[in-house]
């Protein structure tokens, strides 16, 4: 956010930008909020839609583990409890006061700031080596209330499942708190990367949940190129998932996420986004886009 003054948003506009997606940080919003609302009015004014990223909060929206979150510090009793009886770095979705601050913050984020909409980025529980969370009193309350049986200690599916149903709610009351201040305002889920295995035990894996969830607008399929030359992946490995959006009849956003933009990849983004079916391409190195346009 500090750099937000250099963007010259007329020149994004002029290179065929519809929109930009601007990362909230949690720590950084708090200080820096009437330069992010100065900043969302100037991007309106040269004809950009404007999408909120909200990141770090209590780090259950957590793309970039870097971003830290003061929340963690001052509310402990909310973190999340993993299988081995420990507090782990991620606020419980399921915690209600981690819930009444969210939605708090969520209102006054939407209440200053002129935004189209939100982009809920890499929602998650936590897990790691074989270790996951979480096991705190109000999860294990709420899993036994609706399976009739205490809370594993194992990742059973029966736990899987009840991740994800809890990380659907968690967006559902994200929705509802930004439209309790405008009922125009869009919800955009971004999961964590659908071809990384290691994001298959976050508790956002499964796109035809987070499709069917009656809050979200869209879906962005959140793309990393690797390899030499940073190649993105065949289309068909990401069908099933754009597969799934467009059953919900949910628009998709094609979501590159990449340092190290170049034409090539660029050209790359825009034939996968038409074999997909998106509707929008997010480049997030806005910095290799720049040089790329000389």
């Amino acid at each position: 956010m500090a750099r937000l003054d250099e963007i010259p948003l007329s020149w994004l506009r002029d290179q065929g930008m519809d929109f930009i997606v601007i990362s909230c940080p949690e720590d950084e919003a708090r200080w820096e909020a009437e330069r992010l609302a100065a900043f969302t009015r100037a991007a309106a004014h040269a004809g950009l839609d404007r999408y909120l990223a909200p990141t770090g909060y209590g780090k259950v929206l957590d793309p970039d583990p870097a971003i830290p979150s003061l929340y963690l510090h001052t509310h402990p009793q909310t973190l999340q409890v993993d299988s081995r009886g420990r507090r782990c770095a991620k606020a419980c979705p399921n915690d209600p006061r981690f819930l009444e601050w969210f939605a708090g913050s969520m209102r006054t984020l939407a209440w200053m700031v002129e935004a189209r909409g939100f982009v809920w980025d890499a929602p998650s529980f936590y897990h790691s080596r074989g270790v996951w969370a979480c096991r705190c009193s109000y999860c294990q309350r709420l899993f036994s209330a609706a399976a009739g049986q205490p809370l594993p200690r194992s990742l059973t599916p029966e736990v899987l499942d009840f991740r994800r149903r809890s990380l659907s709610l968690f967006l559902l009351a994200a929705a509802a708190a930004i439209q309790s201040v405008d009922r125009r305002l869009q919800s955009v889920v971004a999961p964590p990367p659908p071809l990384d295995p290691s994001t298959s035990t976050t508790g956002a894996d499964d796109w035809r949940q987070l499709a069917a969830n009656a809050g979200m607008e869209s879906l962005a399929l959140v793309v990393t190129p690797e390899g030499r030359g940073y190649r993105l992946p065949e289309s068909d490995l990401l069908q099933p998932h754009s597969q799934a959006a467009a059953a919900e009849g949910k628009p998709l956003w094609l979501w590159l996420a990449t340092e190290q933009l170049h034409p090539e990849l660029v050209h790359e983004g825009r034939i996968l986004a038409r074999q997909l079916g998106a509707e929008a391409v997010v480049w997030s190195d806005y910095e290799g886009f720049r040089r790329r346009k000389g």
